[in-house]
């Protein structure tokens, strides 16, 4: 089941509406025109939970810094020095983080309305939503034309798929950006969350997060998440690159990554002891940036008066690496002209 409601208005008075999706297990998400958002999710009951962080209006989302359940573009996650090259053409970029991009610049995808190409209701409720983003915004080549699929399926799985095509060679890196707490939006801190990656690797980084280029083996460091860890106990490592960002903040270079993007599978799993709710994570994807939501501002007022801060809700961001634009070492990013990307990340809901 699907229905459609208005939630508000852009400062131009263009009309955002929120689509929600039912499945025959009374599991319900809230899409958001604005930002392809994923405003809720919620699992029906007495009383009912909603394991995403969110917010009540248009304005609060405008002025969040957080990216709270926005899909992000046109590339997730940090390009060093707002800048890249193609052979000898090079690309300056809107920076929006100590000189540097983060999620598409100033005015990524995040803060924009999407259009609803198509709307399946019937079994496995979906939508289809897509945005158009012309050849220089934010500094990056080529007309592109993206979308974002949800699928919210019978057995409590969110299906994504992304898709997209572009005019001229241009990199492209969409990531969802929901920040999730399986005791629910209003539960507190995900210390005790325990999360569980399976990679063999992961890129070490700077102090401002822009990797080195180095890929670092996992085995004997903070890093290690294949047996599953408590977030509070991966910060009780005392790493000096955890350290640095106050808790997770971080790309794993996932196992088993094929480069057509034809290998989806397993990569992690986060389990909320108290309730024994899991969320696993399926994707085609290289990488996945884990943020233990570090920065979330002290006080910061959430959906019905819930009232976040720091660590209070983990993103499972599946990705290329930060910065990969620059790293020819990296998987490549880059999607050239009349080529077609797609990639696709489940999150798995267990009750």
């Amino acid at each position: 089941m699907i229905k459609k409601t208005h939630f508000g208005e852009m400062p131009n008075g263009d009309q955002v509406a929120c689509y929600r999706l039912t499945n025959k297990n009374n599991i319900s998400v809230n899409i958001l025109t604005l930002g392809a958002i994923l405003q809720s999710w919620e699992i029906q009951g007495d009383p009912s939970i909603d394991i995403v962080l969110g917010f009540d209006s248009v304005d609060e989302y405008l002025a969040d810094a957080s990216y709270l359940g926005t899909v992000v573009g046109r590339y997730a996650n940090r390009i060093a020095n707002g800048q890249f090259s193609f052979g000898e053409r090079s690309y300056s970029l809107s920076t929006n983080l100590n000189g540097h991009t983060l999620h598409g610049g100033e005015d990524g995808f995040h803060h924009r309305l999407w259009q609803v190409e198509q709307v399946s209701d019937q079994d496995n409720p979906s939508i289809l939503l897509s945005i158009v983003s012309v050849d220089g915004d934010q500094g990056f080549p080529g007309n592109l034309q993206a979308s974002v699929e949800y699928c919210l399926s019978e057995d409590n799985c969110l299906q994504i798929t992304y898709r997209a095509n572009t005019d001229s060679d241009t990199v492209f890196n969409p990531t969802q950006h929901s920040y999730f707490n399986l005791g629910g939006h209003d539960a507190g801190a995900a210390l005790e969350h325990l999360v569980q990656v399976n990679a063999s690797q992961y890129t070490p980084a700077d102090s401002l997060s822009i990797p080195t280029g180095n890929l670092r083996a996992v085995s004997g460091t903070a890093f290690d998440l294949n047996q599953a860890l408590s977030v509070a106990e991966i910060i009780a490592k005392n790493d000096p690159e955890i350290n640095i960002t106050s808790g997770l903040d971080h790309n794993w270079c996932l196992d088993d990554y094929a480069e057509n993007q034809g290998n989806h599978r397993l990569v992690s799993s986060i389990l909320e002891p108290v309730s024994g709710r899991t969320l696993s994570v399926y994707s085609t994807m290289p990488g996945m940036q884990v943020y233990s939501g570090n920065f979330i501002g002290e006080g910061t007022v959430g959906k019905r008066g819930a009232i976040y801060g720091p660590h209070h809700g983990l993103c499972m961001e599946t990705q290329y690496y930060p910065d990969s634009p620059n790293k020819k070492n990296f998987p490549s990013s880059k999607l050239c002209a009349g080529s077609h990307f797609i990639s696709r990340t489940d999150y798995q809901l267990t009750l």
